[in-house]
């Protein structure tokens, strides 16, 4: 902490005009102390200033954490304050120790480093032995402008260190893996022994304590070539390393500051970037052309298997209800009807296209296989047909209002598409209440108005029946003749006597 002088002097040179460079060069102080300091307001001073307080409450405990520190240089502030706590009792938060921890470090150099690694070197393994497999990506600058992230998949032979490798714009998956191990293997002209990968999803599903289960595709692919598969421990990179340098080089030489425009004319520039720079240079390490080492290992290398190459791992897919299936994270459209006909379906991919088919093998449809995820990929044929049978309703009404309403309906059709059918209907019921007549000189009115709507052409009828019935005289009721002796009814009253002698039983 520099104090509250230092922090004084970055206020007043601030207040001044100059800016945070100078201030850390007239100062001698580190410009990230500046920048710390230059919006902090004086009460948030004063709390951190207490916390120093409470930092150098820890001075006493000074030589037992520089010693911790000193045995173990990857001891980190949590572990120092969690024994604190247990040796001496102390309740510190750990932000305190975290501060002091990295005070302490600051003043005597204790740089916090993991412990070290041991590494031996590997002896060169026999020729045809073995091929490192791995993956990486990196975001490539676009025709359109923006950014395209390129997947890679990278191969190298063992001992004479011939690479190969292709690029793609999507996310790799176990059909893709294949595929690109048949091409690798065509391009070399033969198969290693053994493949060497790191646990990913698209090679295996679990490591089983060491009873690998690899995918579908992938395990079909390792019987018929016979190979040895060695899959290496999560989180150990360096049990890997040629390939890892082989896919930092891809990225780092190839790759950077290059144009994408597709993956054909990426994959093309690799093989070209392969053949003349890849394996044509002087390996680092042995000192060789690996073009030229690959020459004799050739020699070395199994001969291919006897299968169908061109033939393509063939995986199934339920369809769902809304008639998608789904692929690569993506939903792809099926022609409608296909959840109750064809409930399961197989796919294919070639090429960047998707193929779907019958269990039988008969072709459904296709689709080009898309670089994103969650998206809906449906194509327009696939679609409901919702347009003929409001067609049919349009051309009904406009027969019954005798081809005088051609506009005004085709006019709502495309104004309120999504609710034609409920206009057509409502159209239709004014019809039948008012009459062609009156539903015509509405219409009329409407598009003079250019109001394109049945609700208007319901209140404009409604407002004419109501003055209509303003205007239309009210039907005059006869007086009564006062004269008339019929109109003047007397009634017989009798005496309350007489109702007295029916409730009387003497009576």
């Amino acid at each position: 902490m520099k104090g509250y002088r230092v922090y004084s002097k970055i206020q007043q040179f601030r207040s001044a005009g100059f800016s945070q460079r100078q201030v850390a060069r007239r100062l001698g102080i580190n410009r990230k102390t500046v920048k710390r300091y230059w919006e902090m307001p004086v009460d948030e001073y004063e709390e951190m200033s207490s916390t120093v307080c409470r930092m150098q409450y820890l001075d006493k405990y000074h030589a037992r954490i520089l010693e911790w520190l000193q045995e173990f240089p990857d001891l980190t502030a949590a572990q120092v304050c969690d024994w604190l706590r247990e040796h001496y009792r102390e309740e510190v938060s750990e932000r305190t120790v975290s501060r002091y921890v990295k005070q302490v470090r600051e003043e005597y150099g204790l740089k916090k480093s993991a412990a070290p690694r041991e590494y031996e070197a590997v002896p060169e393994l026999p020729m045809g032995k073995q091929m490192q497999v791995d993956f990486g990506q990196k975001m490539m600058p676009n025709v359109d402008g923006g950014q395209t992230r390129v997947y890679v998949a990278a191969f190298v032979l063992s001992r004479s260190r011939y690479k190969y490798a292709q690029e793609q714009s999507r996310p790799f998956t176990s059909v893709d893996l294949v595929r690109i191990c048949h091409d690798c293997f065509q391009y070399m002209g033969g198969m290693p022994e053994e493949l060497v990968f790191d646990q990913d999803s698209i090679v295996c599903v679990s490591e089983n304590a060491g009873d690998i289960i690899y995918t579908y595709e992938f395990e079909k692919f390792r019987q018929e070539c016979g190979l040895s598969i060695r899959m290496c421990r999560r989180a150990d990179p360096e049990s890997k390393g040629k390939i890892e340098n082989v896919v930092k080089y891809i990225k780092g030489n190839f790759l950077s500051h290059r144009l994408y425009v597709d993956d054909g004319i990426l994959n093309g520039s690799c093989l070209e970037w392969l053949e003349r720079t890849a394996n044509a240079k002087v390996h680092g390490t042995t000192k060789l052309v690996p073009a030229e080492v690959f020459q004799e290992e050739r020699e070395h290398l199994r001969p291919l298997p006897v299968c169908d190459q061109v033939k393509r791992p063939v995986i199934c897919r339920t369809v769902r209800k809304d008639n998608t299936i789904i692929y690569d994270s993506n939903r792809y459209s099926v022609p409608l009807g296909t959840y109750t006909t064809q409930p399961e379906v197989r796919i294919e991919t070639l090429d960047g296209t998707l193929y779907i088919q019958t269990l039988f093998g008969e072709p459904i449809c296709e689709h080009r296989i898309s670089s994103g995820r969650g998206l809906l990929i449906q194509s327009q044929s696939h679609r409901r047909d919702r347009t003929s049978k409001l067609d049919k309703l349009l051309e009904e009404l406009d027969t019954e209002l005798d081809g005088r309403a051609t506009e005004f309906l085709t006019a709502i059709r495309v104004d309120k598409s999504r609710y034609a059918r409920d206009q057509f209907r409502l159209i239709h019921s004014l019809l039948d209440q008012y009459g062609m007549e009156a539903a015509l000189q509405a219409i009329g009115f409407c598009q003079r108005s250019r109001l394109y709507s049945a609700n208007t052409m319901r209140d404009y009828l409604e407002h004419q029946a109501a003055l209509s019935c303003e205007t239309r005289p009210t039907p005059a009721i006869p007086a009564i003749p006062v004269d008339d002796p019929k109109y003047h009814v007397t009634t017989q009253k009798r005496p309350l006597s007489a109702y007295a002698k029916v409730g009387d039983p003497r009576c």
